[in-house]
């Protein structure tokens, strides 16, 4: 099952059908093609920065020494990017003023969309508790050390959303 992050726009109601649903799973076109899957996803300075590393890596494999490092370099940036790319969509809806207002385990988005379209008329009569947000939103502690988020105590890769 993969976990689709459901967002809404700024101001949108729940029941908005400009509801955004990112599958948060490993994307096969961005391990294939990071930077052009990047600048398709509007993320410009991202895709532009991944299509500058490209070059440069390939223009480095042209060297006899350093062939063997400038293909797992590129292997580890796709890997990167198929990785990190669905999160790094979320946090710039977030960044835009997108709420998250669900997250669904779903085997597709068609599904998703479904059990988003039933569960309606549930979220609307019993408010949940706010999901976490993605990233850093809580300030030091005790210290100057960072307090630990209870809802989500993973610490980057894994995500679970508030759940167990």
């Amino acid at each position: 099952m993969t976990p689709f992050l459901v967002y809404l726009p700024p101001g949108a109601r729940r029941d908005s059908p400009d509801a955004v649903f990112v599958a948060d799973r490993f994307a096969w076109p961005a391990f294939v093609f990071p930077a052009f899957w990047l600048l398709f996803k509007r993320q410009w300075i991202a895709g532009i920065a991944v299509f500058i590393l490209q070059g440069a890596m390939t223009m480095a494999g042209g060297l006899a020494d350093a062939a063997l490092a400038a293909i797992l370099l590129e292997l580890a940036l796709r890997l990167l990017v198929a990785l990190e790319g669905p999160t790094y969509l979320a946090h710039r809806l977030e960044k835009r003023g997108f709420t998250l207002a669900a997250v669904l385990p779903a085997p597709d988005l068609k599904t998703a969309e479904a059990m988003y379209g039933a569960t309606l008329d549930d979220l609307a009569n019993d408010p949940a508790l706010p999901l976490p947000r993605l990233g850093p939103s809580f300030g030091p502690g005790q210290n100057g050390a960072r307090a630990i988020d209870p809802a989500n105590p993973g610490f980057g890769l894994f995500d679970t959303y508030g759940s167990r």
